[in-house]
């Protein structure tokens, strides 16, 4: 009798172990399928070097502009304030326009510029924000580059103002 009571339990402990290993496969199986869903993340375009380049912005470390960037995009982008730690040397200079040419940037007005592609000197997917303002007296124009921008700075046409705001938005299309 002690035997068969032995052997139910051992079969009963067996039918256990494999009922918990299906189960942990069948999570497995879930979870794996979760990871590999794709997703879809809307592209920014912006200048670079007078050439039109594909970005996706994926976090800000200033909350408001995270908000700002989820509602013109339509995806969230992720408040990251630890980006302000990142050292100037390691940023490059992203340029807003907030007047001038009507356009697909952010507050309506020409796509913005950004200073470097990947491979280039001082490339950075983190950018510091500027903002580009047009002198009243300055006939506006688009501008496509960082050189020209800094150009018509130089001639007194516009000013740029540097924020603390930092953005990461990796260049995925040249």
């Amino acid at each position: 009798m002690l035997s068969i009571t032995l052997v139910t339990l051992a079969i009963l402990s067996l039918v256990y172990m494999v009922s918990i290993l299906l189960i942990s496969s069948s999570h497995a199986q879930t979870s794996t399928t979760t990871l590999l869903s794709s997703i879809s993340i809307p592209l920014s375009k912006g200048y670079v070097n007078g050439k039109i380049s594909l970005f996706i912005a994926t976090d800000a470390s200033d909350n408001q502009t995270a908000a700002s960037i989820a509602d013109n995009l339509g995806y969230k982008i992720n408040f990251a304030p630890s980006l302000v730690l990142i050292p100037e040397s390691a940023r490059q200079q992203g340029y807003e326009f907030v007047n001038g040419v009507k356009g697909e940037g952010a507050f309506g007005f020409q796509l913005p510029v950004a200073s470097a592609l990947p491979g280039d000197k001082g490339y950075s997917p983190i950018f510091q924000l500027n903002f580009v303002k047009w002198n009243d007296n300055a006939t506006a124009r688009e501008l496509r580059s960082a050189e020209e921008i800094m150009t018509a700075k130089s001639n007194g046409e516009l000013q740029v103002t540097r924020t603390n705001i930092l953005i990461n938005s990796p260049v995925v299309q040249q």
